[in-house]
């Protein structure tokens, strides 16, 4: 909690409690020390791309692999292959080059993103770019990280626990699953962070013979972004980072924050369901009542559909899966919370397992070991785990009904068997381009002042503001998607302050 789950089909969420990276007390020195790091070793000069791409037909568009280092600072040990899709520009002669999009996550497949959805991108934009797709370390088909068949039993702990008891059995848990995943994986888990992504994906934009990157990010794809324009700034011609990850803000800020957005989201499906008589769980105007009576007889007492149990966890996450498509999933959301308090909990456990990726089988599709394994590998944990029960009152009070489970989903970081690496903050890119930052107003995943905030410290950055409930608005709502369009195709940027009314581009 919370998930990278798709949203309209169309983009993968973040789960962002595990992903902050630590600010540094001192940005001068920091930027001073971070411009230092940067420069190549001798080995990182050494290594040449592997800019060889054989593609080939498959399900979707084309396929091919690129072999890159496993670790950067040993470019002649180890390598990885990476996997790679595009969908050939329609209008060759007019090509301006390759579109690379990330979905998000940390830990979605961006190769199956393409293959699902590269069709839906506007027709202009694929008259003029091949649309890219990959998967980042980790995931999909690039070094998959799985540590468990099932992830049944991980995810069926109680993230709220009420008692000392409840807080053992979940770290005892937690902790079993993450020796379980060193087991699998060993020294891959060392090199998995969003920095080694980003190298790769400069070798990306080298193999399929672009100058400089153009790029469209979602979610945790924001930091994909902002870390590549720190990292190579005159390596950019046009980055597009839909529902910003704000890389100022520590691991305990960025899951109060987030866990305060969903808290708001909630806050305002209920609002409106108790002025509502046709709301499935109007409950006499009183669904806010009945809500926290149902969340207080599940956590009692989980409820059974067809030999599965929807415990507290599983419940939180059905919520959530409803809240990350804003109004667009209110509905279903009512509709699920009516069949649980009559005693159904068909419906919340097909949303959370929407959230979660999970099968028929119990076997899962791939997108939480990796989250949880680059999450875990870009910043520093919110503490050890006997620091939790002492920030319990505090995220609380900034989520009465979320904030224990945000908490607690934090947990596994803390117990991750991988080293964090070095913060590269401050993310301010200078030199680099005009990039352009899009914050939607009531997103509960990526609040809008992280949008406010990523714009502000890179130091080319422009906010396009969007309203509305939902996570992300390029390719949902017209008027972003038209002035993102003008900035990849034109590198025309919005006027200052431009800000795009509710809308839909389907």
């Amino acid at each position: 909690m919370p998930s990278p789950r798709r949203v309209v089909a169309l983009v993968v969420v973040l789960a962002l409690g595990l992903t902050a990276v630590a600010c540094t007390d001192d940005p001068l020195e920091a930027k001073d020390r971070k411009k230092r790091e940067r420069e190549p070793t001798s080995t990182t000069k050494e290594a040449k791309a592997d800019t060889t791409l054989d593609w080939r037909e498959c399900e979707g568009g084309e396929c091919a692999t690129l072999t890159v280092p496993l670790d950067y600072d040993e470019p002649d040990e180890e390598t990885i292959e990476v996997a790679l899709i595009r969908i050939p520009a329609t209008d060759p002669d007019e090509k301006i080059g390759s579109l690379l999009v990330n979905p998000g996550g940390p830990g979605a497949s961006g190769v199956d993103f393409v293959a699902d959805n590269g069709f839906f991108f506007p027709d202009e934009l694929r008259e003029r770019f091949d649309i890219v797709g990959f998967d980042p370390r980790g995931t999909g088909a690039t070094e998959p990280i799985e540590c468990v068949r099932s992830l049944d039993e991980v995810l069926g702990f109680d993230y709220s626990p009420d008692s000392e008891d409840e807080r053992q059995t979940l770290e005892a848990g937690v902790g079993e699953f993450t020796q379980q995943c060193e087991t699998a994986h060993g020294d891959l888990l060392d090199h998995i962070s969003s920095q080694d992504t980003v190298r790769d994906i400069d070798r990306i934009r080298e193999a399929v013979g672009d100058e400089k990157l153009t790029y469209v990010g979602f979610s945790y794809g924001t930091y994909l972004g902002s870390v590549y324009a720190d990292f190579f700034p005159d390596k950019v011609r046009s980055l597009a980072l839909d529902g910003a990850v704000d890389p100022a803000l520590t691991s305990l800020e960025v899951n109060l924050e987030q866990a305060a957005g969903f808290e708001r989201s909630l806050t305002a499906f209920l609002e409106n369901c108790a002025g509502d008589r046709g709301c499935a769980f109007y409950n006499g105007g009183d669904p806010q009542g009945a809500y926290d009576a149902l969340v207080a007889a599940i956590d009692a007492q989980p409820l059974e559909a067809d030999g599965r149990r929807l415990g507290p966890n599983e419940f939180d996450l059905g919520v959530a899966q409803s809240l990350y498509s804003g109004e667009f999933g209110w509905d279903s959301l009512a509709q699920a919370l009516a069949a649980a308090a009559d005693g159904d909990a068909g419906e919340l456990l097909i949303l959370a397992d929407e959230y979660t990726g999970r099968r028929d089988d119990g076997s899962y599709d791939g997108l939480l070991e990796p989250f949880w394994a680059i999450g875990c590998t870009d910043g520093e944990p919110i503490g050890e785990p006997g620091d939790y029960p002492a920030l319990e009152e505090q995220f609380r009070a900034a989520a009465p009904r979320f904030g224990i489970t945000f908490l607690y989903s934090a947990l596994v970081c803390s117990l991750w068997p991988a080293d964090p690496v070095e913060s590269p903050n401050p993310l301010d890119a200078p030199g680099a381009p005009p990039i352009l930052v899009v914050g939607t107003l009531g997103d509960p995943a990526t609040p809008y002042q992280w949008a406010e905030s990523l714009a502000e410290v890179l130091d080319s950055g422009l906010l396009l503001t969007a309203e509305g409930e939902q996570h992300t608005a390029y390719l949902t709502n017209q008027c972003v998607t038209d002035a993102v369009n003008a900035y990849l195709i034109e590198l025309e940027v919005p006027a200052e302050g431009t800000r795009c009314e509710e809308g839909f581009a389907f």
